[in-house]
C-alpha cells in the first residue's frame, strides 16, 4: 500500500490551514488510482504534524510514502506582510 503526504508549513490562520485540507481532498479524489491514501501534515503551528501522520500510515500498513512539499497557501506573510 502506498500513500502521499502533502506537507505545508502550517499557519496561525485557520483559513490558511483549511486551504491545505481542501487541496488534500481534491488530490485524494484525483489520485486514488495512484495512491491508496492521501493525507496532509504541517511542519509547525498546526496539526496534524508529520510524525503523527507517518505513524498513522505505518499503523495502517502503508509501506511506501511519498512526501510532497506544499508552500503556496496564504499564510500571514502573504496576507499581511507582502501587501504592507
Amino acid at each position: 500500500m502506498n500513500a502521499l503526504i502533502i506537507i505545508a508549513h502550517g499557519s496561525r490562520r485557520t483559513e490558511s490551514n483549511q486551504e491545505v485540507v481542501e487541496l488534500t481532498e481534491k488530490v485524494r479524489q484525483q489520485a486514488s488510482s495512484r495512491f491508496s491514501l492521501v493525507e496532509h501534515a504541517f511542519l509547525e503551528l498546526a496539526q496534524p504534524d508529520l510524525p503523527s501522520v507517518l505513524d498513522k500510515l505505518v499503523e495502517q500498513g502503508v509501506d511506501t510514502i511519498t512526501v510532497l512539499p506544499y508552500f503556496l497557501n496564504s499564510g500571514n506573510h502573504v496576507i499581511q506582510d507582502i501587501p504592507a
